[in-house]
């Protein structure tokens, strides 16, 4: 279970990092506050979800 709480994790890690890569091309850009509140939005949100998850992982080992 470890295992896929860690891969699940580091996967929404990975994908928030990608994420972001689209952010700062949207503040290179130029773009309205609205896009890059959005834009940065969903990296942080996966970011933190996917800690979580490896967090809970790690929790669930020392039970």
């Amino acid at each position: 279970m470890r295992l896929l709480a860690y891969a699940i994790g580091g996967a929404l890690v990975a994908l928030g990092g990608i994420a972001f890569l689209g952010a700062v091309e949207l503040l290179r850009d130029g773009a309205g506050a609205e896009d890059l509140a959005q834009g940065f939005l969903v990296p942080v949100t996966l970011v933190v979800i996917g800690g979580f998850v490896i967090w809970m992982g790690l929790k669930g080992r020392n039970e």
